[in-house]
């Protein structure tokens, strides 16, 4: 089996920085993730209008997931020194040319999850705001999941 090439100068270089690390590949667990991803879509959805900034959480997480599980069944997780950071760059370098306009909001919805969880005065996290980024997180997810099966695992 070869390894996925488009990325992998960036993937050989987040493991040699140890943001990312080699796991035994597990398709299961990568199906389980975006499983997860999508119950997150529909809780985000569910409290959008009675609690958006755990609705807003939901979403990152699902998008989150969504990106790990396609390290996952390649046999890569991130550690806690690259944290969900690593995991955006790493779906990034990847799948960026492939997958560019779906992958596009990733950073706003993490930088906007953040500042929910790290308020300042100006911070406003409303029922729009879930909704306005949910359609693209369900796309992410999607994606995710039609990639998935045709992923090797990654040899360094």
């Amino acid at each position: 089996m070869t390894s996925w090439a488009r990325g992998r100068d960036e993937i050989v270089g987040m493991l040699q920085r140890r943001e990312l690390t080699q796991v035994v590949a597990d398709p299961e667990l990568a199906g389980r993730l975006i499983s997860t991803a999508r119950q997150h879509l529909v809780s985000a959805e569910t409290l959008a209008g009675t609690d958006p900034y755990l609705a807003y959480a939901a979403l990152h997480d699902a998008v989150r997931k969504a990106l790990a599980a396609l390290l996952q069944v390649q046999g890569l997780r991130a550690t806690t020194t690259g944290g969900h950071l690593a995991v955006q760059h790493a779906a990034r370098a990847q799948f960026g040319a492939t997958m560019g306009s779906i992958l596009r909001p990733v950073d706003r919805i993490r930088t906007t999850r953040h500042e929910g969880e790290y308020p300042t005065p100006t911070t406003w996290i409303d029922e729009d705001t879930v909704r306005d980024d949910l359609s693209a997180a369900a796309a992410i997810v999607d994606a995710a999941d039609k990639v998935l099966p045709h992923l090797p695992v990654f040899i360094a």
